[in-house]
């Protein structure tokens, strides 16, 4: 038996990272993108150079393609619902900090001791990050402030998150640039493929001999591709809000951009805990 036809893979080429939301592998564009369907010349048969190509290849046995499909499904449903909680997680966190004792220099604590509470880990890592962001720059209001997202960090982490997040912004950029195009495939041949611009407009062409078992696959695989777009700009507003409720906690004039990788690495915590409880229960 052929195990690649009995393999679904949700792709994503031309983003140029992985997909922070764990939806789509990123997968490197073949040499030639084209794809014949032909049905004449309605549309480009590959896509501008730098377009996202969300594409899903399913496996040829319908009941896996949706038991595949399903599960994804749960898990960006998982997703959404964990960007939810983020900002009332925050908002709790920075009142439970702002309540601990402060320094005499008036510094709030960062610290986690006997005497309070003990965070989940994702909290911990969080602060303590945002601990060592805040001491890496200057205090003082008279001193100049770097508005670069921690250029001068020494901490690894840190230095990793604001790589991740600029990286991240440079993929949604893109996409804004490039709203849609996705593909529905099965091990041997491209099914369909629907373009979509920012005005609503859209582009199908069909593989002559598609069923209408596919054709609905491919409308929900329209509405997955969408919709994981939309929640990844949605958390990249998750992400400046949060920041922007943690510049509370420091003394760094400007905190709140100082925080955006933080708060980046804290969300990817989550997500990360998200998709190993699911990986679990499955």
């Amino acid at each position: 038996m052929d195990s690649a036809k009995n393999t679904v893979k949700f792709e994503v080429t031309g983003t140029g990272m992985d997909d922070p939301l764990g939806l789509w592998a990123s997968s490197p564009a073949p040499a030639d993108e084209t794809v014949h369907f032909g049905i004449g010349d309605e549309q480009p048969s590959a896509p501008p150079p730098d377009t996202p190509v969300y594409r899903i290849k399913f496996p040829d046995n319908a009941a896996d393609a949706e038991s595949a499909f399903r599960q994804q499904e749960a898990r960006m449903a998982a997703s959404a619902k964990m960007l939810d909680d983020v900002p009332n997680r925050i908002d709790a966190l920075v009142t439970r900090t702002q309540a601990r004792p402060q320094s005499t220099s008036g510094e709030v604590h960062f610290g986690i001791g006997d005497e309070t509470p003990q965070e989940d880990a994702a909290e911990a890592d969080l602060l303590s990050l945002l601990n060592d962001a805040d001491k890496g720059q200057p205090k003082a209001a008279s001193e100049e402030v770097h508005f670069g997202i921690m250029e001068d960090t020494i901490n690894p982490a840190l230095e990793q998150a604001k790589a991740q997040f600029n990286a991240l912004l440079e993929q949604v950029n893109r996409e804004v640039l490039h709203f849609a195009w996705v593909e529905t495939a099965t091990s041997d041949k491209t099914l369909a493929r629907t373009t979509i611009d920012w005005s609503g407009d859209a582009v199908t062409v069909w593989d002559a001999a598609i069923s209408e078992a596919q054709i609905e696959l491919h409308r929900r695989t329209l509405r997955f591709a969408t919709h994981s777009r939309a929640l990844k700009m949605q958390m990249v507003m998750t992400i400046a809000g949060g920041a922007g409720k943690l510049s509370a906690l420091m003394a760094t004039p400007g905190g709140a951009v100082l925080a955006l990788p933080v708060v980046y690495k804290y969300v990817r915590q989550i997500m990360d805990q998200v998709k190993q409880y699911q990986e679990l229960s499955q």
